[in-house]
């Protein structure tokens, strides 16, 4: 009796682990998801550049070991690789579109982060609370959690908003979306977590983690959304 509680506890860990470790943990000194009046540029040296620093480096782009609060060729490349995974013009210079990008690519993250404390909350038809989410249900709770602009509809009208994104060029926190029932026929979404993965409400599992790729859900697979 011992030994199978044992088992049953290190496999319970053994699973917060491996969910944990697919999207990345803000760290605690995280600057503000606002936005700058301010263009930075190369040369600069204010707060400013440090918050953009940190936000940068919490996103796994600016990537010397302190911040410095000085704009140099380091922050300068850290801002171009952004703007070309973000599909914004690699200028090196953070102009108000990029601050708005890297502000909302913070507060996705961090959505996504909370997002993982849903985790096996059972599946519920029209669900939009934590008591049972339906698909686009908690796209609707956790946006709206989150201060993202959002209504209650359903993942095929949620198709037809934001903008197209390549499965090459996923960032987490984009939308994806299958057609289980019908081919062709969108009726369900996710959001994008990283490293192949994203999360979603499924009448099999609750909200859980899958794998983009998978014999299952790779053939269903109809194209992503940025909407934030």
């Amino acid at each position: 009796m011992i030994r199978s509680k044992q088992i049953i506890i290190s496999a319970a860990i053994l699973v917060s682990v491996t969910l944990n470790s697919l999207i990345p943990t803000p760290p605690a000194s995280a600057a503000s998801v606002s936005t700058s009046s301010m263009t930075l540029t190369q040369g600069m040296t204010s707060s400013s550049v440090s918050a953009l620093q940190t936000n940068l480096k919490t996103l796994g782009y600016f990537t010397y070991p302190t911040i410095t609060g000085y704009f140099g060729t380091i922050t300068a490349q850290a801002v171009k690789d952004y703007q070309k995974a973000y599909l914004l013009s690699p200028t090196g210079v953070v102009d108000t579109a990029t601050q708005t990008s890297i502000s909302h690519s913070i507060n996705k993250r961090l959505l996504l982060d909370d997002a993982m404390n849903f985790v096996n909350v059972p599946y519920l038809w029209g669900g939009a609370t934590p008591q049972g989410f339906d698909c686009s249900g908690f796209i609707y709770y956790m946006f709206q959690k989150h201060g993202i602009p959002a209504v209650r509809t359903t993942s095929k009208e949620l198709y037809n908003t934001g903008s197209a994104v390549s499965q090459a060029n996923l960032q987490p926190g984009d939308l994806v979306f299958f057609a289980i029932a019908s081919p062709g026929v969108i009726d369900h979404v996710g959001f994008y977590l990283g490293n192949g993965q994203f999360l979603s409400a499924t009448r099999s599992a609750g909200i859980y983690p899958q794998s983009l790729t998978s014999s299952y859900w790779g053939p269903k697979y109809m194209g992503a959304k940025r909407v934030y």
